[in-house]
């Protein structure tokens, strides 16, 4: 089901935009939003499946993950049973993985979508993600010290990582064959080698403080890791810190970069917009805030379409929000020749 975007946002991007972004230019454009079945409830992280053209939501709110068709709009609610936070596609296994503050990886057939298993945590996970080189996946244990690694193929324990505090994002680079895992409490960044499953790296994020969103761009060798209204731009093989810029403030969480245009987009659910950030070989910086909803905390990008997706739920509904590239942009132009 489909409802009409709000009248005020218009206004309200207007009133946000960066002061060189002109009215007929916008950075994004917000399209009418897909109505999750269920009724209200809150999102976590999402991810954008490209092989199978489907945007995953997890909907810990209904304990559910949500399962969006990006050809027909086609929306499923797959129970789950418990609360899920992360989600990670296994293409060689045929899996995907949900896990969260149910305390259990809920494990999914990837084709038909059934539940074929679940894993039991001894605590709350978060982030998941998987290292295909190695079958592995990796889960954040929420309110500890450590990253649970399992075998995905049979879904057993391996071992821990201990790291330096809470755990927040968490990436795989099959480029540097490393993770980088966000510690929020001690405002870090840290790089895991999964041959040896040990931290080999700690990189601070100042001026960047209780760092959540998280995102590579292999082409540049840039890490960005995102905060309390702040992004900072990181040497993938140093760690140092090479730009920095102020974005939306309060609450940032999940981050996406597009290297089809080279923005970061950044889900800043405290001031209720997308803040869009570009890289340049001068830095980074703001290209301007694009309103999207309050508490609205995470996103992703369909690198097909270049569309940003966000989830909310109001006092009526769940909802999925497009929000696509204005139609005279250089790369709108190119998908629609495709």
């Amino acid at each position: 089901m489909i409802v009409p975007r709000l009248a005020a946002c218009a206004a309200l991007m207007s009133a946000l935009a960066a002061p060189s972004l002109a009215a007929d230019a916008p950075l994004l454009t917000p399209q009418a939003a897909v109505i999750v079945p269920g009724g209200p409830g809150g999102f976590d992280w999402m991810l954008v499946d490209a092989p199978r053209h489907r945007l995953l939501a997890s909907h810990p709110g209904k304990n559910t993950l949500v399962v969006l068709d990006l050809k027909t709009n086609a929306v499923q609610q797959i129970p789950t049973g418990v609360e899920i936070n992360g989600i990670a596609v296994d293409e060689a296994d045929n899996k995907l993985f949900t896990a969260g503050g149910g305390q259990k990886v809920i494990v999914f057939d990837n084709t038909t979508l059934t539940k074929i298993g679940e894993i039991p945590l001894t605590g709350p996970g978060d982030d998941i993600v998987l290292d295909p080189k190695r079958d592995r996946l990796y889960v954040c244990h929420d309110d500890g010290a450590e990253d649970w690694v399992f075998n995905a193929k049979d879904n057993t324990l391996m071992g821990t990582v201990a790291i330096a505090g809470a755990p927040e994002y968490v990436a795989y680079d099959p480029g540097t064959d490393r993770l980088y895992q966000n510690v929020k409490p001690a405002n870090v960044t840290q790089v895991i080698d999964p041959a040896t499953n040990k931290v080999v790296a700690t990189w601070p994020t100042a001026p960047m403080t209780s760092p959540h969103g998280l995102a590579v761009n292999p082409r540049t060798h840039h890490v960005f890791c995102a905060g309390q209204g702040k992004v900072v731009m990181m040497d993938q093989n140093t760690g140092k810190v090479l730009s920095s810029v102020s974005i939306a403030p309060g609450y940032v969480d999940q981050i996406a970069f597009d290297p089809g245009n080279g923005r970061l987009y950044c889900a800043c659910g405290d001031a209720g917009v997308i803040s869009v950030v570009g890289e340049s070989e001068a830095g980074i910086s703001l290209l301007g805030n694009v309103p999207s909803h309050h508490k609205s905390h995470t996103l992703a990008v369909d690198p097909d379409t270049h569309a940003v997706w966000i989830s909310y739920s109001d006092a009526d509904n769940g909802c999925l929000q497009q929000f696509t590239l204005p139609k005279d942009s250089q790369l709108d132009k190119k998908q629609a020749a495709r």
